[in-house]
């Protein structure tokens, strides 16, 4: 299985809040050492979180964001508030908040992320495979 189908098949089960295939992905993904991770869902986050505030927002928009999603996912309370807060914000161009940020760290944020955005959007299986090859399209550039 291929870098690009292994994540693909992680954003699908998200979507689909296959919640058992999730954990088994990410287990799998966390042996292989997530090559090519960071990129794959980097882009994943950063075109739903834009789509997502596509509007204009606030910082009060984001922090009650990130608030709903740290309530709605339990793996989430481990995380740092600010700095979620804060990579969400740079996904939306203030690139500086998150200077400090470790990958590791941002990674973590960005899958709880994903999991909350892909939900709200209720994607059909048609937009849902749309979606990948979006993604994928977009990590290539930077892979």
């Amino acid at each position: 299985m291929s870098v690009r189908t292994e994540f693909g098949d992680l954003i699908r089960a998200m979507a689909r809040r296959d919640w058992g295939a999730v954990d088994q992905l990410l287990d799998g993904l966390e042996a292989s050492g997530w090559h090519g991770g960071n990129q794959v869902i980097g882009a994943a986050f950063a075109i739903t979180v834009n789509d997502r505030f596509a509007t204009t927002h606030s910082p009060t928009d984001v922090a009650r964001f990130v608030a709903e999603t740290r309530a709605q996912f339990p793996a989430a309370d481990s995380l740092p508030t600010l700095e979620m807060e804060g990579l969400v914000r740079a996904a939306l161009g203030e690139v500086g908040l998150i200077d400090n940020l470790s990958p590791e760290t941002a990674l973590q944020m960005q899958i709880v992320f994903l999991a909350k955005l892909l939900e709200e959007r209720d994607l059909s299986e048609t937009q849902l495979e749309e979606f990948v090859a979006d993604v994928e399209r977009t990590a290539a550039e930077y892979l």
